[in-house]
Formats: C-alpha cells, sequence, structure tokens
C-alpha cells in the first residue's frame, strides 16, 4: 500500500469510526480495533493501545459536542469516569498485558456478541418465550 493509499484508509476509518462512536455511543473501539487486526494486521495488545489513544481524542471531541446540544449528565459521567480510571490504569491494562493476545481477541468477540444479542432483545424475548425472570 503506497503512502497516499495508507494515508487515505487511516482518514477514512477515522472518520466512519467517528461518526459512529458519537452517533451511538459505542466508544469506537468495537470497530476500531477489529480493523486495525483485520486490515493493518496489527497485533492485539498495540490495536487495543492504539484504539484507546484515538478514542480519547474523538470521545472528547464527540463528548463536547454533545455538551452543546445539551446530552452530558456530569454528574453521572464523574463518578463513572473515577471508577473508569481505577479500573483501567491500576487492573485493566495490566491485565491485558498478561492475556495472550489470541486470548484477548475471544473475549472481545463473545462480548460483543453477548451486547449484542442484548441491544437487539433478544434476551428479553427468550426470556418472556421462557417465562424466565420475575412475573407479576
Amino acid at each position: 500500500m503506497d503512502k497516499l493509499a495508507a494515508i487515505l484508509s487511516y482518514l477514512g476509518v477515522g472518520l466512519t469510526v467517528g461518526t459512529i462512536s458519537a452517533l451511538l455511543g459505542i466508544g469506537g473501539g468495537v470497530l476500531l480495533v477489529p480493523a486495525l487486526v483485520f486490515i493493518w494486521s496489527c497485533e492485539m495488545h498495540t490495536a487495543v493501545g492504539t484504539s484507546l489513544a484515538v478514542i480519547t481524542v474523538g470521545s472528547l471531541a464527540a463528548a463536547t459536542r454533545h455538551y452543546m446540544l445539551g446530552n452530558v449528565d456530569f454528574a453521572l459521567a464523574g463518578a463513572l469516569a473515577v471508577g473508569a480510571v481505577v479500573g483501567s490504569f491500576f487492573i485493566g491494562a495490566p491485565l491485558a498485558q498478561m492475556i495472550p493476545g489470541e486470548t484477548l481477541k475471544k473475549i472481545f468477540g463473545v462480548l460483543l456478541v453477548v451486547f449484542g444479542l442484548r441491544m437487539m432483545g433478544l434476551f428479553a424475548y427468550l426470556s418472556q418465550l421462557l417465562h424466565i425472570g420475575g412475573g407479576g
């Protein structure tokens, strides 16, 4: 891939990830980590770190715009941010370093599938179908 094509592919994926992240609040990693692994053959640990660096800047821009639109709950965001910083710095990043890249890929894939099915309402549907859960 020549230099111009590489730059255009980076910009295109960045534009797509930024747009979808700001639209759906998915954080970008859901799209960016697979892109880094499958398009540019990044090792999983590098893909995670690179994705987080990109998402930091994109999230700040998206959060600023959502703030301008009145869509930010600062009390909730602040409380979540404290936990996120502690969990990310002291638990998540060191733990990721101890887990092989192939295992991280599998964990990532399972989480995407489970959360995707949940977002589509499959678990609620199955619960109703099987009469599981609290019934009034």
